[in-house]
């Protein structure tokens, strides 16, 4: 959630910025994909550290299309998942916790030889769960990842027998530049995707951090600048994101996301991903209407569905016929 560190050093009545760069948000899963020969594809997907993250969950691992299924390993805790006689992939069975630092492992063996790059081909049924900035905010989705997969001989693309693919959901605040004024300084600039209220904090040391002020922006950059200079707390800076929103007291405890007071969140209890279509399924109350955005991060929404409920478990399907890299679902219930 913080951006890039900047530094600024006065030097003979110069200013300078140090340590400035092309600021990158955090890539949070990592899939190496693995030709070992004789038809057998290894697959190794990690999470990885993001700010933004307490909890990343997988349901369902799926190298697609992955051609000439013959056998495939399973990982503790894992099964295969099987529709209409064809292996879909494999399924957690929910038998222990996921820890946010996870890695699964698995191999699959196809009766062909030949291997080309799937862009993208690795499909992963993923529930997200927010730091407290996001309070009430969890998600399920799917994100798709680069990988190998088997292919006829006229279909291999040279590809090397080893790729690895990463993806970052959610980009950090990026300080483009300080401003300085009679060698103080007095503001910045900075890049972010959102309307969003930031937090300048300030430090000598990289360890003490003060909160220099809060403040507003409009994307895809903001120039903030004050008649104060703030050099005087310190030589570093950075920005932490407060909310995705304008907040009328800027002091106040704040959320990224909040529940309507005329609905309520409901927890996805299921996802599964066959034949380019999303399915979803949550706890409901006959009679009770629900709808479930399908949506990208950081909060665009793509399409909306609403649906009456008529049983204790809903399941509500997605047409996919072109998957997105990172797409997710909120389900929540409307309430009078």
């Amino acid at each position: 959630m913080n951006a890039n560190l900047v530094k600024s050093t006065l030097i003979a009545g110069i200013a300078w910025t140090i340590g400035l760069s092309a600021g990158h948000g955090r890539d949070v899963l990592e899939l190496e994909s693995r030709y070992n020969g004789d038809g057998w594809f290894e697959y190794r997907l990690r999470t990885l550290e993001d700010p933004f993250f307490k909890a990343i969950r997988f349901g369902q691992l799926l190298p697609d299309p992955f051609t000439n299924y013959v056998a495939n390993t399973l990982p503790d805790h894992w099964t295969n998942f099987v529709y209409n006689g064809v292996w879909a992939g494999i399924k957690f069975d929910a038998t222990v916790p996921q820890p946010r630092i996870n890695e699964i492992s698995f191999s699959v063996k196809s009766g062909s030889t030949h291997f080309r790059r799937a862009t993208p081909g690795f499909v992963t049924s993923i529930f997200l769960e927010f730091v407290d900035l996001y309070k009430g905010g969890g998600l399920g989705g799917y994100v798709n990842l680069n990988c190998l997969v088997p292919c006829s001989p006229e279909e291999a693309d040279g590809s090397p027998p080893t790729i690895v693919s990463r993806i970052e959901l959610i980009p950090d605040v990026k300080i483009d530049q300080l401003i300085f004024t009679n060698g103080q300084v007095h503001g910045l600039t900075y890049s972010w995707i959102q309307p969003s209220t930031v937090e300048l904090q300030a430090s000598h040391n990289l360890a003490d951090w003060m909160t220099v002020a809060r403040f507003f922006g409009n994307p895809p950059q903001t120039t903030w600048t004050t008649n104060i200079s703030f050099s005087s707390f310190g030589q570093f800076f950075q920005l932490s994101l407060i909310a995705n929103s304008h907040l009328a007291n800027t002091q106040a405890p704040v959320t990224l996301a909040s529940t309507s007071p005329h609905s309520l969140e409901i927890p996805i209890g299921n996802q599964e991903y066959i034949n380019n279509e999303f399915r979803i399924g949550f706890i409901s109350t006959p009679n009770g209407v629900y709808e479930v955005d399908y949506c990208e991060l950081p909060g665009k929404t793509i399409t909306t569905k609403q649906i009456t409920a008529s049983k204790l478990f809903t399941t509500l399907v997605f047409d996919i016929p072109e998957p997105r890299s990172a797409a997710f679902f909120k389900v929540r219930q409307l309430v009078e």
